[in-house]
């Protein structure tokens, strides 16, 4: 950990899947061929990295799904100069965990993010890392009732299981089982992902 970086006790986790066609942004096809929504996710990721890594916050990790040696992964290790880290577990919750509770004796917050969320910025991560002061667990809710990122300074058994991923509903069980758990929580902001071709088009929109 560099004593550079603003937050040197923090640690953010992108989690990001092999960019293989059929399989990342399958709901943005026909609108984009399979092959294009590969090369989407890929721009995508790079994006999120590059961003991570040039504010200098914290430490960057790619949590990688289903391993670590597909040869984008492997680029962007090269490239950004950061670890990949697997992605353990049968969901995404088993797969959060995981992370955290790994990462959590290392250090004191763990950001982690998706690779699709265009508009959340650095300044909101920075926020949220001053907000885990005095929160166990931050979110940052999108739009179609999910979330963008799960920042967490204190873990339990049953913070993530249970939630409906990929429903409009994911955002409200997890805000469930952070109560029954009796955790300190905070919900920052809003904020939309790349899913469905309306948001392609504010993407290239952001981009211009």
């Amino acid at each position: 950990m560099s004593s550079r970086m603003k937050h040197p006790d923090s640690v953010i986790l992108v989690f990001s899947k092999a960019p293989v066609a059929g399989e990342v942004k399958t709901r943005l096809v026909p609108y984009l061929t399979y092959e294009q929504a590969a090369g989407l996710h890929e721009e995508l990721t790079h994006d999120r990295l590059q961003m991570c890594c040039d504010a200098n916050l914290c430490d960057v990790q790619l949590w990688c799904s289903p391993d670590v040696q597909h040869p984008f992964f492997i680029d962007c290790a090269q490239r950004y100069d950061i670890p990949l880290q697997l992605q353990s577990g049968n969901d995404l919750g088993e797969r959060m965990s995981h992370a955290i509770k790994a990462l959590l004796g290392r250090y004191k917050k763990i950001i982690i993010i998706g690779s699709d969320a265009p508009a959340l910025d650095t300044s909101t991560i920075d926020e949220v890392i001053n907000a885990l002061r005095h929160n166990d667990v931050v979110l940052v809710p999108a739009e179609d009732g999910g979330y963008v990122l799960l920042g967490a300074s204190k873990h339990m058994n049953g913070l993530l299981t249970d939630v409906p991923w990929g429903t409009e509903d994911v955002l409200a069980d997890t805000v469930r089982n952070i109560r029954r758990l009796d955790l300190e929580y905070s919900l920052y902001g809003q904020c939309w992902d790349v899913d469905r071709p309306e948001d392609l088009e504010r993407y290239k929109s952001l981009k211009m």
